[in-house]
Order: C-alpha cells, then sequence, then structure tokens
C-alpha cells in the first residue's frame, strides 16, 4: 500500500510539473484556440487551467478595486478605475466560459496574435462587464 501511494504521489506530481512546465504567460489566441478546440484531452485541461487562471487574477483585483472604490461618504462603491468583467450572481460554468472564448477567438481571427489572457478578457466583457466600470472613453 505504501509503495502504490508513493507511486500515485510521483505520478500526481509529474503531471502537475508538466502542466506548470508547458504553461506560458506569453500563450497567444492562437494556441489558445487550438487547444481549447484539440481532441487530445491534456491540451484542453491546459486550455481550461489557463481560463480558470485569468479568471482567478480577475477576482484578485476586482475584489481589489472593490476595496478601494468604496466612497468613504456613502459607503457605496463609485466607479471603478479599470475595466473589469463580473459574473454577479450568475451561475456561470467553465464550460460557458469557454464557448464565449471559442466563439470570440473565431470571430476575431485579425487579434488572434495577442495575448491569450488579454484575449479572454476582452471576450469575457463583451457578456459580462461590471456596472461599476468607468464610462466609456474614460480610463
Amino acid at each position: 500500500m505504501g509503495n502504490r501511494m508513493n507511486y500515485i504521489k510521483l505520478l500526481l506530481i509529474s503531471t502537475l510539473v508538466s502542466f506548470v512546465g508547458t504553461a506560458s504567460a506569453q500563450m497567444t489566441g492562437n494556441e489558445l484556440l487550438a487547444q481549447l478546440k484539440s481532441t487530445d484531452t491534456t491540451e484542453t485541461l491546459k486550455a481550461y487551467a489557463y481560463i480558470d487562471g485569468v479568471i482567478d487574477v480577475e477576482d484578485f483585483y476586482l475584489t481589489a478595486e472593490m476595496l478601494s472604490s468604496v466612497n468613504p461618504k456613502t459607503g457605496n462603491p463609485s466607479r471603478f478605475r479599470f475595466v473589469h468583467f463580473c459574473f454577479g450572481n450568475n451561475k456561470v460554468t467553465l464550460g460557458q466560459i469557454k464557448d464565449i472564448v471559442v466563439r470570440y477567438l473565431e470571430s476575431h481571427p485579425e487579434k488572434r496574435h495577442i495575448r491569450a489572457h488579454s484575449l479572454i478578457r476582452f471576450a469575457l466583457l463583451e457578456d459580462f462587464e461590471c456596472a461599476n466600470n468607468p464610462e466609456k472613453g474614460k480610463q
């Protein structure tokens, strides 16, 4: 039993290392789209993990923005300084987000050379823009 557990741990660690080793902050929209449409489960999982990471980072910055945007006089949030996407109370699944990202990438081939994290944000901003975002043209 002990050897089997060690084997499983080693297998899990090597799998995680392979994901980390191949993940890249420099991924383009072309690479992301290829992974999302791949029939190779490993490639698709990498794309899902990348998208989930972008959402986690956005959540971190959105939380910081929300905390810093509260008007001390009223206690109400004022406009954000930066544009964010918000899911609000919507129960949006990662599968739905993947569909939105694929739709965006397929609709904008002229932008697919741009870094994937930016394109994911652009895609999600189309459908989930926060109400407190800066007014258009005032960023």
